[in-house]
C-alpha cells in the first residue's frame, strides 16, 4: 500500500467504507483521523479524476468491494460500479475516505476515459470531455432517458447510500444496520462548538449549521412583567421590534447582516456573519439581564 499524501491527487484511488452512520448533518463535522478502520470490513473504492472549480472533484466508482487489496489492479481491473459523479468536499485530513493508492503516471483522458463522460444541466446543454454542447429539450430528454446522468454535486453520504443499493440489489448481505448499531460507541461524536457562549447568553438559544448562525428565545421566558407594564404582550413580534431599536441605538453593525424569523412564541435571528451575530448576542443578552434599563428602554418605544 503506497504512503499516504498530505494532499490528494488526479489518480489516486481511495478506499469508501460502507458501515459508517449515513448522518448529513455530520458528514463534515466529525473527525475520523484516529478512527480505527477494520481492514476485513466491506470497503468500496474509488478514483479522483479531476479536481474542478469550486472545491468539486470529479471521481468514479469501481465494481470492486470488499477488504483493502495490497495492490490496486484489481479494483480497477473491475471497471465501474455506475459513470462518474461530483462529489462536493470530499477529501480532508479528518475525512471518512482515505486515499490508498497513487499512480504517478494516472492519464485522466486514457485511464478514465475521459473524453466520453457527459453529464446534462438543466439550462440547455450538456458538458462531455470538458466541451460544453448546447442541445434542445428533445435531445435533453432523449441522452436522459439513454442513461446520460444530470450534473449534479452530492456528498460522501449520498454516495455510501447508493453503493450500498447498487450491492444490496445485487444479493450482497450488508448488514447495515447491524453493524452501525453495534459499533455505536466507536464512531467519533459530533464536536460542542460554541459551548462558552451558549452557557454565556443563556437562556436565549444559539444554534450554528453549514455557515448559517441562528440566535433564538421562547418569547415567555425573559421579562414578561416589563412588556406587561408597557403594555406590550412580549411575544415574539416585541421581541423583534426592541432587538431592532437596540441594534439601532447601539450602531450595531447588524442591520445589513441579520434578519429576524420571528413568530408570536419565538424570537429568532439569523445571520450568515457568525463574528456579527454572536458580537450583538453577547450585547443584547447583557442587556436584557438588565431589567431596569429594559423596562426604560421599553418606555422609550411607545
Amino acid at each position: 500500500m503506497d504512503k499516504k499524501e498530505s494532499k490528494i491527487k488526479q489518480g489516486d484511488i481511495f478506499m469508501i467504507p460502507l458501515f459508517l452512520p449515513s448522518c448529513q448533518m455530520d458528514e463534515y463535522t466529525l473527525d475520523y483521523s484516529k478512527y480505527p478502520f477494520h481492514s476485513n470490513d466491506m470497503y468500496a473504492f474509488g478514483r479522483l479524476i479531476e479536481i474542478q472549480a469550486g472545491n468539486v472533484d470529479l471521481i468514479e466508482v469501481f465494481s470492486y468491494t470488499g477488504q483493502i487489496p495490497q495492490s490496486p489492479e484489481c479494483i480497477i481491473r473491475s471497471g465501474r460500479m455506475f459513470a462518474p459523479e461530483h462529489i462536493g468536499h470530499p477529501f480532508s485530513r479528518k475525512g471518512r475516505w482515505k486515499v490508498i493508492f497513487s499512480d504517478p503516471h494516472y492519464d485522466m483522458w486514457r485511464d478514465s476515459d475521459y473524453e466520453n463522460i457527459s453529464f446534462l444541466s438543466p439550462v440547455g446543454h450538456m458538458w462531455k470531455g470538458k466541451e460544453t454542447i448546447h442541445i434542445t429539450k428533445k435531445k435533453r430528454i432523449e441522452l436522459e432517458e439513454a442513461g446520460i446522468p444530470m450534473w449534479i454535486m452530492h456528498s460522501r453520504i449520498d454516495l455510501e447510500v447508493r453503493i450500498r443499493s447498487v450491492l444490496e440489489s445485487q444479493g450482497i448481505q450488508m448488514n447495515y444496520e447491524q453493524i452501525v448499531s453495534e459499533r455505536q460507541s466507536e464512531y467519533p461524536k459530533p464536536r460542542e462548538t460554541d459551548k462558552k457562549l451558549k452557557e454565556m447568553i443563556t437562556p436565549f438559544c444559539w444554534m450554528a449549521e453549514q455557515g448559517r448562525y441562528t440566535l433564538s428565545l421562547d418569547a415567555g421566558l425573559l421579562n414578561g412583567e416589563c412588556f406587561a407594564r408597557n403594555n406590550m404582550l412580549g411575544n415574539g413580534y416585541d421581541w423583534e421590534k426592541v432587538a431592532a431599536a437596540f441594534i439601532e441605538k447601539q450602531e450595531i453593525d447588524a442591520v445589513k447582516k441579520c434578519s429576524f424569523n420571528c413568530e408570536a412564541d419565538t424570537f429568532s435571528m439569523t445571520s450568515s456573519s457568525k463574528k456579527v451575530l454572536k458580537e450583538f448576542a453577547v450585547s443584547f443578552h447583557e442587556f436584557v439581564m438588565d431589567t431596569g434599563a429594559f423596562e426604560q428602554f421599553l418606555s422609550q418605544l411607545l
